[in-house]
């Protein structure tokens, strides 16, 4: 009769266990740096996504995967978060129109955490289908300087409007809005030396009044953090 032989017990491959504590760092890394963050851009978390499983996939070796195939990946994240298909991975950052509606998005979740605010409407105005500030705009900005100028913890926010688009920003409003912020931004940063941290420019993407000079002009918000037991 034949002696019985345990079969041997499975052997985990030492590769395997460093590949295992590896992906779970990772995962822990993510999910502390977007808990962690202030404002959650979700276009920068799609990228973020985007490139680690590109990584992954190519296991680090460039032209292992084609273009096509990286942008199926960073799309799929893309859509994940509700955010519009990106027309080069390898130049995320230069899409005007997704980087533009990535920000009022990002702004728009941040909103929704407590906070107080001075509201100061229409602080600069502008000439129909312009984004250039009029010399009466700049004087009435310098005489709100010191009011706009934010405090410890505090941010201004800058948001612009618009209604009347043409062919220079693509007959596309959000452009447009988006430019009269930056507009009046770049004044404050320049002329009033407001730290470039503290000032952030938006766009309204629909707007509540149908026509009128609050369609072409840039509204100010002075926010402060609500304190959390």
């Amino acid at each position: 009769m034949a002696e019985f032989k345990e079969d041997p017990k499975p052997i985990v491959p030492l590769w395997l266990v460093s590949f295992g504590d590896m992906m779970t760092n990772a995962l822990t890394f993510f999910i502390l740096m977007v808990s962690m963050s202030h404002q959650r851009n979700y276009g920068l978390i799609a990228s973020g996504l985007g490139s680690f499983v590109v990584a992954l996939k190519s296991h680090g070796l460039p032209g292992l995967m084609t273009d096509d195939e990286k942008l199926a990946i960073f799309n799929e994240f893309r859509s994940r978060f509700n955010l519009p298909p990106e027309e080069d991975p390898e130049r995320r950052e230069a899409h005007v129109d997704a980087s533009e509606l990535e920000l009022v998005r990002a702004a728009a979740a941040s909103a929704l955490e407590p906070h107080d605010e001075l509201f100061q409407p229409a602080i600069a105005s502008f000439e129909k289908g312009s984004a250039l500030l009029t010399d009466a705009s700049r004087t009435y900005l310098d005489r709100l300087a010191d009011t706009l100028r934010p405090g410890r913890a505090q941010v201004l926010l800058l948001e612009g409007h618009a209604l009347d688009a043409g062919p220079a920003f693509g007959d596309q409003n959000h452009r447009l809005a988006l430019a009269r912020a930056r507009a009046v931004r770049e004044y404050l940063l320049k002329e009033h030396e407001i730290p470039a941290d503290r000032v952030e420019a938006r766009a309204w993407l629909v707007e509540v009044d149908p026509d009128g000079a609050g369609t072409r002009c840039v509204d100010a918000r002075l926010v402060t953090p609500a304190r959390t037991k």
